[in-house]
């Protein structure tokens, strides 16, 4: 009987919870553009600012990259000279080139709005690269203006996993 009752406090109290998330959105209008969680407006994955109107895309796509990584095991393959670009179909979407050299030369990585109302989170779907995979996840450094990246590859049945940075 004892553990009905714990049961049933739990069940409460997580209902409580649900209730009042749904209740701190209840009278916020955020701006056209914007979503509500937790009483606070935040932008949509893609964009940025104070007022939602900055492509976090154009960061990323500023410049080429040198890449610098780290893996549990040494890989059979190099990554050094990365680029990203914006292909214009999807705003929250750019496309990493060169990783795992030669051999993965476009891996789509998806860019996720951040508490502080930025686009600084990539978001890699496990993709098909060359025979192999890859996918992870990272974020922007604004401060030094660089990518860290936690990437997990498979190449010929082997899994690798690599913490890349890109500069």
């Amino acid at each position: 009987m004892k553990q009905m009752a714990k049961i049933f406090l739990v069940l409460i109290f997580i209902v409580s919870i649900s209730a009042c998330e749904r209740q701190s959105c209840k009278n916020v209008a955020c701006p056209i553009g914007q979503g509500c969680k937790n009483g606070k407006c935040y932008c949509a994955d893609g964009y940025e600012g104070t007022n939602c109107d900055i492509n976090s895309y154009e960061k990323y796509t500023a410049i080429n990259y040198s890449a610098y990584e780290s893996c549990n095991t040494p890989p059979p393959f190099s990554t050094s000279n990365v680029y990203i670009t914006w292909d214009g179909s999807y705003i929250n979407q750019v496309h990493i080139h060169n990783l795992m050299g030669s051999s993965c030369s476009d891996v789509i990585a998806i860019i996720r709005t951040d508490p502080s109302n930025e686009g600084n989170i990539l978001e890699i779907n496990e993709q098909n690269c060359g025979g192999s995979t890859v996918y992870g996840q990272g974020t922007y450094d604004k401060l030094n203006h660089r990518i860290n990246l936690q990437l997990n590859y498979t190449v010929s049945g082997i899994s690798y996993s690599c913490n890349t940075t890109l500069m």
